[in-house]
């Protein structure tokens, strides 16, 4: 039950957070396409690792790194998690060989967060730090993959093949990002395999550890027939991640068209950016969209 849980939970940590990433992506995106014919209030579409929180009432609240806090609060939660249920004493006091292999994927994003709020803080870190930190934390999430293969059942074994598979996508346009990180494309999938990783978790989940008793619903480990039928979900969840977000892009882009309701974000966008230094990228080069 515990590593049905770590699964969901790391599920809904991915896809909540791509959500959150591509929706501000998709405003700045929008904004940029709103104003540029308009050299005076011309707004540069510039990408991010993280985001500030533009719905909260205050000034204050939106100006500080809620979304690096909350990763670092779930990150640390999760990671005490692993190391409570996977602490054995006999032979020797340890922790089980999987909850650390979690621990040690966690870490990377765990990390990644700390350096947001220094580079928020205006620590002088060298430029696009937080993306150098975002492909270290999906390259050990990969690494650690891997070898996290041994003594599987063969279902086991390819599903966790195609959650590495993944892993490494995110890790490949995550270092795109740090060659070019105002570059729409290059953010968008990034956010696809991070939503990915996230639905794929949550499949993993209830295919290994199926929640009822009904044959239906539970795989047979052993069975070719189940690897056939695992990488078609995939190619699947491939599918549908994808459309869910043209959909979410389409639905900001309705929100967004009336000049009324974007009225808030333009007042407040401007001073925002001007303090909050992590999302800005002032010295980065131009766009290449």
């Amino acid at each position: 039950m515990g590593t049905w849980i770590g699964h969901v939970s790391a599920g809904m940590f991915f896809i909540l957070f791509a959500i959150w990433w591509h929706i501000n992506n998709c405003i700045r995106y929008l904004k940029s396409l709103t104003n540029e014919t308009n050299e005076k209030q011309q707004v540069k579409f510039r990408g991010s690792t993280t985001y500030s929180c533009n719905c909260l009432p205050s000034k204050i609240l939106r100006q500080l790194p809620i979304e690096s806090m909350l990763k670092i609060l779930i990150t640390s939660i999760h990671f005490s998690l692993e190391i409570s249920t996977g602490y054995r004493k006999d032979p020797m006091p340890h922790i089980e060989e999987e909850n650390a292999h979690h621990t040690a994927m966690l870490f990377g994003f765990f990390l990644g967060s700390w350096i947001e709020i220094l580079v928020h803080l205006k620590v002088p870190l060298p430029k696009r730090t937080t993306q150098v930190m975002g492909f270290l934390a999906f390259a050990i999430e990969s690494v650690m993959m891997v070898f996290h293969l041994h003594a599987r059942n063969v279902m086991d074994a390819h599903i966790h093949k195609l959650l590495g598979l993944t892993m490494m996508c995110s890790m490949i346009s995550a270092l795109g990002e740090c060659f070019n990180p105002n570059n729409f494309w290059l953010i968008i999938t990034r956010i696809f395999f991070a939503l990915t990783q996230g639905t794929w978790f949550i499949q993993a989940a209830y295919v290994l550890w199926p929640q009822t008793n009904n044959p239906i619903f539970i795989w047979d480990p052993q069975s070719h027939r189940s690897l056939s039928l695992l990488t078609m979900s995939y190619a699947y969840h491939l599918a549908g991640n994808a459309f869910l977000l043209i959909i979410s892009y389409l639905l900001v882009y309705m929100s967004t068209s009336s000049r009324r309701k974007l009225i808030h974000y333009e007042i407040d966008d401007d001073e925002i950016m001007s303090d909050y230094k992590l999302i800005s990228n002032i010295n980065d080069e131009d766009n290449c969209i």
